[in-house]
């Protein structure tokens, strides 16, 4: 694992609170909708909301951790930070780039001076 993100993956532990965070709305909507319906009672609703809004605050916060752990706290500590992409994927975007200049210096003509 690479130093760089925290302790766990950065983008996994996004996605997973990003989907906590879409339960933890729509639940506390629902709740909210129920008491004032009177589907569900005061005392229920509170108890909902208070454990949707904590859950929530949990998951935020353990993401700022995370983060704080990762790029964000390397760049702090003034660490030089590595590119983003893969070593594979910038040895092939080399190829790649001195292939296609090769490919145009053999496509140019080539300027012979005259002989006379």
């Amino acid at each position: 694992m690479s130093n760089n993100k925290g302790y766990l993956p950065h983008t996994v532990i996004k996605g997973f609170v990003f989907w906590i965070l879409a339960i933890c709305i729509f639940t506390a909507t629902v709740a909210g909708i129920l008491q004032s319906w009177g589907g569900i009672s005061g005392e229920v609703a509170a108890s909902c909301l208070w454990t949707v809004f904590l859950l929530a605050f949990g998951s935020v916060a353990f993401l700022v951790v995370n983060y704080l752990f990762g790029d964000l706290g390397r760049l702090l500590t003034g660490e030089e930070m590595p590119p983003p992409t893969d070593p594979g994927f910038a040895e092939r975007l080399k190829k790649a780039k001195a292939e296609s200049q090769l490919a145009l210096r053999k496509s140019e003509p080539v300027d012979e001076p005259d002989r006379e």
